[in-house]
């Protein structure tokens, strides 16, 4: 266990950390960001609905688009934040903390599309 004390390198400097180190694990996150992005607008575009509050809050205000990308970026920059302030042996729980429920929720909306426009 380490007594130091995390310091912030610089954007520049975290992100180029972030991509040489876990590279993969944040590549599965950046796909998983996608699948769910790209899943819910088109099921909104079919009619579906959007069910998380934060984003039905945000949508009259930014868009079906500019919500969803507004919110998946909060939540990259507070993974990236406490990726790089973690010991180096936990920092891969934090883009898989991240992939695993936005793999979910693209897989569900990719079954919610196939279930109502497949007959």
């Amino acid at each position: 266990m380490s007594h130091e004390i995390p310091r912030f390198r610089g954007f520049q400097a975290t992100l180029s950390n972030a991509v040489s180190g876990d590279h993969a694990l944040w590549g599965v996150t950046m796909l998983a960001f996608a699948l769910d992005v790209l899943t819910t607008l088109y099921g909104l575009g079919q009619g579906l609905t959007e069910l998380n509050p934060v984003v039905l809050a945000l949508m009259p205000t930014l868009g079906a688009v500019g919500s969803l990308l507004f919110l998946k970026l909060v939540v990259v920059a507070v993974a990236v934040g406490a990726w790089t302030t973690l010991p180096a042996r936990y920092r891969a729980s934090i883009p898989i903390g991240v992939a695993v429920p936005w793999g979910v929720a693209g897989l569900m909306n990719v079954q919610l599309i196939l279930a109502t426009t497949v007959r």
